[in-house]
């Protein structure tokens, strides 16, 4: 395509846009190796790398806004830089992204009609995951990148949905993954049509850096990433560590949970941090020390307070001196205490976890029972569903059963190893439908509503823990506690 050619079929843009105020701020590239909004973000080693070597940029205010959706031009604009494309000066009034988006012609790295209608506001959308897989191909290929066929039939059937790719598209998608631009998303899915954001892009512009030499060291600055700063007792603080070599390099000081662990998986290195009713509220701070490295680094969160409510329970006292007792409290030490110890060091579940069963919220976790008159010292470990006699109950998420068998305090009793310390408890059920050891999937119906036990009625008592630390299973499954303020909405979605 001619220069000559490129130049008039711009003219026409601009003759046919809606025309736009655009200043240099808001729209040209500001380059910056730090922004005030990705200390807490897995891609920030690869967006301050990226913009070291000029190939993203932030905005005027210092943020980089790495979830945000990227831009067509956008995108252009960072492979151009990332290749360092020759690009003219902006003529004054013009659109700023002109430039780039010629220097993407010349180059190949699009074709004039590869979004249909060439104009401002077709620049201006949103790019999809097969259209920036395209582009970043496309200058890999243009900078003389080669790619090796076997991998290519490899990465073909390495995510499920290329199927749903367009057809102009196909190839270089596959071959973004095989060229490992695009790892796909965890459930094994390539999602083309979903909008990029701003994290994504900065990642396949390290990764085109690297390949084409650009960066000749690889290794990425080690990121520590918090689930959340601030978290209500009964959550569960998740900790994860990219691009550090290994888990026995990393040492944690921190004052909340003594039996702290490590978990290795996908490259990644996890671990978590768990609270309940007995956590104190107030500020933490964790220390972090590489001793491969010699980085030292700290986080601090807050634990905030939650009001946890006092439950009034009538017993029949036959039932309560049955199931309350010195035998009925060594058998559950005895079997039930043991189920939660050892879990599976790699994930079962890929999926976010179910309630088990719908029904009327009776009793939140954490509460405190007063029965028979008689306050107790413990708390409600769990939340109390009520429902009929024999509705199913469901595994909340795909693990293996750890115990499956009657107890006298909490009847027919089900536990689930999800691995990675994480388990969930049924208690009281009717029927029991797996046996210890069955590896089982999430959905999968394990028994019925029951009143076996300690119990006053049908009920599930179902309990999300941290090995044997009891956790609000609400922050597993929607995020936040279940109450009996809005439990029914919660519920909607089982």
């Amino acid at each position: 395509m001619s220069y000559k050619y490129i130049k008039r079929m711009f003219s026409l843009i601009l003759s046919i846009s809606i025309i736009t105020v655009f200043s240099i701020n808001v729209g040209a590239p500001s380059f910056a190796t730090s922004f005030s909004d990705i200390d807490n973000h897995w891609a920030k080693s690869y967006i301050e790398t990226a913009s070291t070597y000029n190939a993203v940029s932030g905005y005027p205010d210092g943020t980089f806004k790495p979830n945000n959706n990227i831009k067509r031009v956008e995108f252009i604009a960072i492979i151009v830089n990332s290749l360092g494309l020759d690009i003219r000066d902006s003529l004054q009034g013009e659109y700023w992204g002109e430039p780039f988006i010629e220097a993407a012609l010349t180059n190949g790295l699009i074709v004039s009609n590869e979004y249909g209608n060439i104009n401002e506001s077709t620049f201006n959308q949103n790019i999809s995951r097969e259209e920036m897989a395209s582009i970043v191909v496309n200058a890999y290929i243009k900078s003389e990148g080669s790619i090796n066929p076997l991998i290519l039939n490899e990465a073909s059937s390495r995510l499920s949905d290329f199927d749903t790719v367009s057809p102009n598209y196909f190839e270089n998608s596959i071959a973004s993954v095989a060229l490992e631009f695009i790892s796909g998303y965890p459930d094994g899915t390539f999602a083309p049509k979903e909008p990029a954001n701003r994290a994504q892009a900065s990642v396949l512009s390290y990764k085109l850096l690297v390949k084409l030499g650009i960066i000749t060291n690889p290794n990425l600055a080690e990121n520590i990433v918090l689930s959340k700063n601030s978290l209500t007792q009964g959550d569960l603080l998740k900790i994860t560590i990219y691009h550090a070599s290994s888990a026995s390099a990393i040492s944690l000081n921190q004052d909340l949970y003594p039996a702290f662990r490590w978990y290795e998986s996908g490259g990644l290195i996890q671990g978590y941090i768990p609270t309940n009713y007995n956590t104190k509220p107030g500020k933490y701070t964790l220390r972090f020390t590489n001793s491969e490295t010699g980085n030292e680094s700290t986080k601090d969160i807050e634990i905030l307070a939650r009001s946890f409510k006092v439950q009034n329970l009538r017993v029949d006292p036959n039932i309560e001196s049955s199931t309350r007792n010195d035998e009925a409290y060594a058998q559950y030490r005895k079997y039930f205490n043991p189920s939660r110890l050892v879990s599976s060091p790699v994930k079962y579940y890929t999926e976010s976890f179910l309630l088990p069963t719908k029904g009327r919220l009776t009793t939140e976790f954490g509460e405190r029972r007063s029965v028979n008159g008689s306050l107790t010292t413990y708390r409600h470990a769990g939340i109390d569903i009520a429902a009929p006699l024999n509705t199913d109950i469901v595994a909340s998420n795909t693990g293996k059963v750890t115990l499956s068998m009657f107890l006298t305090l909490t009847g027919n009793s089900i536990v689930i190893d999800h691995g990675e310390g994480l388990f969930s408890v049924y208690f009281h059920l009717e029927q029991l439908l797996v046996n210890e050891g069955d590896v089982i999937n999430r959905g999968q119906k394990i028994g019925t509503v029951g009143s076996t036990g300690f119990s006053t009625g049908p009920h599930l008592h179902f309990t999300m823990s941290y090995y044997d630390f009891n956790i609000e299973p609400g922050f597993i499954l929607y995020g936040e506690s279940i109450t009996k303020e809005n439990y029914s909405s919660l519920m909607k979605s089982y």
